[in-house]
């Protein structure tokens, strides 16, 4: 239930639903005044939040920052990589289609082939609320074996649908097989602040190791200061994503 209502709560957070909202009430609304508002604030809105300051400082007040690997110190016993790095419902379904987030895995494999991490435990099921339910999990598996990692080496949780169950059924393995295992937690910088939070929640102790950031240093010139951007609209639907669904982990006791 919870799932399904996170997905629904979402839909109607993301900020460029408010726009879209705003903007049809403006059309078709029959209320002279409250149209003319409603344009107003849909304008607004959208000045706001496809502004590339804004929402470049925004996400570099809230992104976990990078550590280089040079600071890691020793071996770890499992890299934990979180799911949503690759479109698993992609065809052809004979290979991996990575997304946004590759970094989670390729720094992942880039760790283990360099001898900084034994094992890679990848914890991801599927997302998907209506339609055919692939997990990522397995996807990566598959993938991570024909490049030759060792089976050996490679660990599955193929279930999880959210971040919560990533850390619950993360933990149910470590606590189960590798109860002394010395980990790295890979997700994006973006994710960081939820997923940490809520690993630590369910017991898992580990190091965390950021990726793929994506706020930039900031840059004095138009086109990083006033133009309007459809990326700032994008990252601002990740942002409100991320915000809600720590407030609402916080609520519920698993962040």
């Amino acid at each position: 239930m919870f799932f399904v209502l996170s997905k629904t709560l979402f839909f109607l957070l993301t900020p460029i639903n408010w726009i879209v909202g705003l903007f049809l009430y403006a059309f078709f609304g029959k209320r002279e005044k409250r149209t003319r508002r409603a344009f107003k604030w849909g304008l607004i809105l959208l000045l706001i939040l496809s502004n590339p300051l804004l929402s470049n400082v925004s996400l570099k007040c809230w992104e976990r920052e990078a550590i280089p690997v040079s600071e890691l110190e020793g071996v770890y016993d499992i890299a934990i990589v979180l799911g949503g790095f690759s479109d698993v419902n992609e065809y052809p379904r004979d290979r991996l289609h990575l997304s946004e987030a590759a970094d989670r895995l390729t720094n992942a494999i880039e760790l283990y082939k360099t001898g900084k991490v034994r094992k890679i435990l990848v914890t991801s099921g599927s997302a998907m609320v209506v339609g055919e339910k692939v997990s990522e999990g397995k996807i990566t598996g598959e993938f991570l074996d024909r490049i030759g990692i060792p089976a050996s080496d490679i660990i599955i949780e193929p279930n999880s649908r959210n971040t919560r169950e990533n850390a619950l059924y993360t933990a149910k393995i470590l606590r189960e097989q590798y109860p002394d295992a010395r980990c790295l937690l890979i997700t994006s910088g973006f994710h960081f602040p939820r997923a940490g939070r809520t690993f630590r929640k369910a017991g898992v102790q580990f190091t965390p190791f950021a990726t793929d950031i994506l706020s930039n240093q900031i840059k004095w010139t138009p086109q990083h200061l006033i133009i309007p951007t459809a990326h700032s609209l994008t990252t601002w639907k990740m942002l409100v994503k991320e915000w809600v669904g720590l407030a609402a982990y916080k609520v519920l006791g698993y962040a």
